[in-house]
């Protein structure tokens, strides 16, 4: 991928990674665009290293991962992919025999209480949810509490929650941060969702506490490796609801992201700081001054031009 990052200034990416040696010798590069909140795939601290600020799409992703978050909710909820299953094998009546439960007067927790948290939490309301809780060692109290949500130990989140939404960043604190002991702690007809990052839920642990029925569900938007394999436990289960990392890939996500990294994008061709940039550190950083310096130059120099 080196050959390919010569000769741009910005490079806007969904899916590859951009790692240390991508960028070796790469004197041009200024910013790299992420389409989405996460940003795993590209090495910070290489890119901090090398000058480039890293910017994210915030504005485009929340409503639509909280819109998919709500959808996983109902669908859990009311057995939506097994019933459809069942009539489409004609299984009419069996279809009918497993009731499903309704998120009213549950108590819904939440990973991490981010943006996409904060607008999921919003749009369930609607559905007269008893008790919001939250786990979230970066929040603070007082911002919870205007939102009506209570800040809670994970330990107590797992166990008074009904659905379990992750919505924490991929991080080395979060990997792995549901495992074995953590699911052991949730309710026997709880559910958990997870629409972050495939790697903070122990898979193996996940499929365990599935197959023994220590929890009654899952809705799963991303796995610890992608692809998900078509032969993965996972995929045998009726009580699970598997897509492939694009359950809130809508024309409205991607118009955003696009703007928004175009947006980050003429920052950086007129000399400025674009939005949302993720590794503040280069902002000191004199190869990074020097390549905006340079754009800017350019930038007033076409104005002159004109």
């Amino acid at each position: 991928m080196q050959e390919q990052l010569d000769g741009y200034d910005v490079l806007i990416s969904l899916k590859p990674k951009v790692t240390a040696q991508s960028l070796h010798g790469n004197m041009r590069l200024c910013a790299v665009g992420r389409c989405g909140v996460g940003y795993d795939n590209v090495d910070l601290a290489a890119c901090t290293e090398n000058g480039i600020a890293v910017f994210i799409t915030p504005g485009g992703v929340v409503r639509p991962v909280a819109e998919s978050i709500l959808l996983f909710v109902l669908a859990l909820s009311h057995r939506l992919t097994n019933k459809d299953s069942l009539v489409r094998q004609g299984k009419w009546a069996e279809s009918t025999r497993k009731l499903g439960r309704e998120p009213r007067d549950r108590v819904v927790g939440t990973i991490g209480m981010g943006n996409i948290a904060s607008e999921a939490i919003r749009l369930l309301r609607i559905l007269d949810v008893k008790q919001f809780l939250a786990f979230d060692p970066y929040t603070t109290a007082e911002k919870a509490g205007s939102m009506g949500v209570e800040l809670v130990t994970l330990e107590e989140l797992l166990r008074t929650s009904d659905y379990v939404l992750v919505n924490c960043p991929l991080t080395p604190q979060t990997r792995g941060l549901m495992g074995k002991d953590q699911f052991a702690m949730m309710k026997p007809d709880s559910v958990i969702i997870n629409t972050a990052r495939g790697p903070i839920v122990d898979e193996g642990a996940l499929i365990e506490a599935l197959e023994s029925g220590r929890i009654a569900g899952a809705a799963l938007d991303v796995f610890e490796k992608e692809p998900l394999s078509a032969d993965s436990p996972l995929t045998k289960m009726d009580n699970v609801i598997l897509s492939s990392h694009s359950i809130a890939w809508t024309e409205e996500l991607f118009r955003d992201m696009g703007r928004i990294d175009c947006l980050g994008a003429l920052a950086i061709s007129r000399g400025e700081v674009p939005q949302h940039v993720v590794n503040p550190d280069v902002l000191s950083s004199p190869l990074f001054i020097e390549k905006l310096a340079r754009h800017k130059a350019a930038f007033e120099a076409r104005g002159a031009t004109r």
